[in-house]
Parts: C-alpha cells; sequence; structure tokens
C-alpha cells in the first residue's frame, strides 16, 4: 500500500509518498507558519492560511500518486499556540484531519525514523523546538523537547551572536544528562542544509546528504560565513534555500552548541527523520511507552 505522510512543522510543510515503508519521495515547502510565535504566542493569520494551502495541495498530490492513506500531523508551533483552533479549524474546513504530536513524542517519532543500529542520540532541530531522544535497539530510553528552534531564536534575538549564544545555551540545559551514546544522529532541515551548503548542492542530493558526517568545526566556519553576508548575498549560496537565509544563522548556533553540549565533534545527518517514524507508529511498528 502507498501512504502519504504531511509533517506540519514551524518552518516548513513536508510531504513523505512511500510505498509500506519503501521511501518514494519528499517534498518540502517552507510556510514560516511559527514566525513571530516566539512574540505573540498566536500563528499569524497570514501564516495560517497559506500553510493550510500548502498542506493541502500536498493532500491532493498524496492522493494523486495513489496513496490509500494519507496522515498528517503537526508539531511545536501548532501545538504551543493559542489560537491552534483557528488553524485546526481550517485543515478541517478543507477536509484534513490533523494529529498535534505531544512533544516527547515527537522526540520519539525522530528516533523511530532514524534509528539504524548500536547506542545513538537522534537530534531534530526545527523551526520552534528541538527534540533529544537516546537509546538502542529497543527504541529511545530518554525523549526530551525544548521550546528553542531556529524560528524562535530569530524572533527573539536576531542575529546577534551574542544574545542567540546565551539564549540558547540557557534553554539545552534543560536536557539534563542523557543515557550513555555513541552517536548523535541529526534530522531536520538545519543539519541537512548545512550539508548542502558544505558540498555546494545547486540541486539537493538526499542520497549524499543521508549518512553525511558533518563536524562542528564545518558548522562554525559555515554559520560565520553566512552571518559575515547581507540577506541579498546570501542568495548566491548553493544549498541555502531563500526562505531559510534569515533564520539558518541561528540554527547553525544551536547545532553546534548541542554537539558541545553532548560532547560530540560531528553528527551523522539523516534523511529519514519523524515521517517516516510516524508511518511506523501509524501502522503498529513501534508505539509510544
Amino acid at each position: 500500500m502507498r501512504y502519504g505522510i504531511i509533517d506540519i512543522g514551524s518552518n516548513s510543510v513536508r510531504l513523505l509518498v512511500s510505498e509500506e515503508l519503501d521511501r518514494i519521495y519528499k517534498k518540502i515547502n517552507t510556510t514560516g507558519l511559527g514566525r513571530g510565535l516566539a512574540v505573540t504566542g498566536e500563528l499569524r493569520e497570514e501564516n495560517m492560511r497559506i500553510t493550510a494551502k500548502a498542506v493541502e495541495e500536498f493532500y491532493l498530490e498524496a492522493k494523486n500518486e495513489g496513496c490509500g492513506e494519507v496522515y498528517v500531523f503537526a508539531t511545536e508551533a501548532v501545538r504551543s499556540a493559542k489560537n491552534r483552533n483557528t488553524f485546526v479549524a481550517m485543515l478541517n474546513g478543507k477536509g484534513i484531519d490533523v494529529d498535534i504530536v505531544e512533544s516527547k513524542n515527537e522526540a520519539k517519532l525522530g528516533f523511530f525514523g532514524a534509528y539504524t543500529e548500536g547506542r545513538v542520540c537522534v537530534m531534530d532541530i526545527g523551526g520552534a523546538s528541538t527534540e533529544l531522544a537516546a537509546g538502542g535497539i529497543k527504541g529511545p530510553e530518554y525523549a526530551v523537547s525544548m521550546p528553542v528552534g531556529l524560528v524562535r531564536i530569530f524572533d527573539n534575538c536576531g542575529e546577534d551572536i551574542q544574545k542567540i549564544h546565551s539564549y540558547v545555551d540557557k534553554i539545552i540545559q534543560g536536557y539534563g544528562v542523557l543515557p550513555q551514546f555513541d552517536e548523535i544522529l541529526s534530522i531536520g532541515g538545519t543539519a541537512s542544509t548545512y550539508v548542502a551548503i558544505a558540498e555546494n548542492m545547486r540541486i539537493y542530493d538526499p542520497a549524499k546528504v543521508d549518512m553525511y558526517k558533518l563536524t562542528k568545526n564545518k558548522v562554525e566556519e559555515i554559520t560565520s560565513y553566512i552571518h559575515s553576508l547581507s540577506s541579498e548575498e546570501r542568495l548566491h549560496i548553493n544549498g541555502l534555500e531563500p526562505k531559510r537565509r534569515d533564520v539558518i544563522v541561528g540554527g547553525g548556533i544551536l547545532l553546534s552548541s548541542l554537539m558541545e553540549y553532548l560532547g560530540k565533534d560531528y553528527v551523522i545527518v539523516r534523511e529519514s527523520d519523524n515521517q517516516e517514524g510516524y508511518l511506523k507508529y501509524k501502522k503498529g511498528l513501534v508505539r509510544f511507552e
């Protein structure tokens, strides 16, 4: 059976089309749903409208691709917004049901999707939250979501490097002590964007991104370079999606700060993420404890 999985994130809407558990393709539309959320606590009307339209288009595409089931789930931006019911009603009005995933379960979904073998920590940097989940073959033993992501960082700090470091360092202390693990698997658009930039990708190549070893030094080098450029100049960076150019610096600092917090100097970037995890969950292959 063919499935469609739509992830409504704080910065982007993503579509996965899969034949059983075998990915056929993924697509992304950066809609900025969570822009301004950290300031007002609410989703902006225009952002909700644009995002709802993107979800509807992906939903219809999945159906046209022969998906017998199309699942839609939302994460931190919708979860934490005071007016989330307004956005959910927009989707319901289009005949689309949405599952608002709890924070700890969001962390587990990322683990279920990215896990390969051994003892790992799965890091998922999003627009409004970042999840860490650690464990092994039996599943995550630790799963925590904190309200820090590249859009929240931008809303709170702009691109003031000192403010970003102070803001990020304070929040990530909330992760506490994690169980032992050997490697970090990093999922989400921030890590994959840094790989695309590092490899000068004119066209995004998921096969090249998956299992890529991204070092802390390379992340810091790229972040410094991007920060030195104007918003207009950043349009010429291969691998940097134009709609991410004004929020990526905070995402890069968060990525390198988490590597330092976790005591590792590199991450392994994965293409399989919470979308694959959600499909496994809906098929009953994994469950939340």
